[in-house]
């Protein structure tokens, strides 16, 4: 909210709007693919501020974060969904807070795949329960040391905001403690995050919420 009351929306999105007629006007197509993209990604996180998406909603806004950071990694980097086909009518239809997923397909990029040397690939496979959504958000990048690794899942485990250190701010655990913590507070202990994770293998961010189709929220 802060955020969207320093930033006025038309302003931001009228200006990116300009810059991709001057970019297709000079024939310059992925400079107006890029700006389309990011005043795409802007409009999902600064506006319509309900705190309840469909999960379909999510992960159109991963596929475009994905778009502008292709023009950065190229093809090192790939993105795959992974689903039961026959549940996702009703995967698609799930609810969840706005922004889960973003921050976490965020780290797992820059702290994960950046550092590997060679092609990487971001995995979000869901699943679904009579009473839960599990979704796991995977890369194969550099993986996490197991101290570290274990720092976090404590941090994870227990709802703090007593969670911002220099190591963690380096690392990007912020965003996922913070994700966490916002889950736990909506719906209950027994909902929220948990890292797999194995060194120079990757990474296994799995999140865990209920499994809620109705609108309302």
């Amino acid at each position: 909210l802060a955020l969207q009351n320093q930033i006025n929306p038309h302003f931001l999105y009228n200006t990116l709007e300009g810059i991709r007629g001057e970019a297709l006007a000079a024939g310059l197509d992925s400079v107006a693919q890029m700006t389309e993209a990011l005043a795409t990604f802007f409009r999902y996180t600064i506006s319509n501020m309900e705190h309840f998406v469909t999960v379909e909603d999510e992960l159109n806004n991963i596929e475009n974060y994905f778009i502008i950071q292709q023009f950065r990694f190229g093809d090192r980097l790939s993105l795959q969904f992974l689903y039961d086909k026959a549940d996702w009518p009703k995967i698609k239809r799930c609810r969840m807070p706005k922004l889960t997923l973003q921050p976490i397909a965020e780290n797992s990029i820059i702290h994960g795949i950046e550092r590997k040397l060679g092609k990487g690939t971001l995995k979000i496979k869901l699943e679904l329960t009579e009473k839960r959504l599990i979704i796991t958000v995977a890369d194969d990048g550099i993986g996490i040391e197991p101290s570290m690794l274990q720092r976090l899942n404590e941090q994870l485990n227990q709802q703090s905001m007593d969670y911002i250190k220099p190591d963690s701010e380096k690392r990007g655990g912020i965003a996922i403690v913070n994700v966490n913590n916002r889950l736990k507070l909506l719906f209950g202990e027994e909902y929220g995050i948990q890292i797999y994770s194995t060194q120079n293998v990757g990474t296994d961010v799995e999140i865990t919420l209920p499994h809620i189709e109705r609108e309302g929220l």
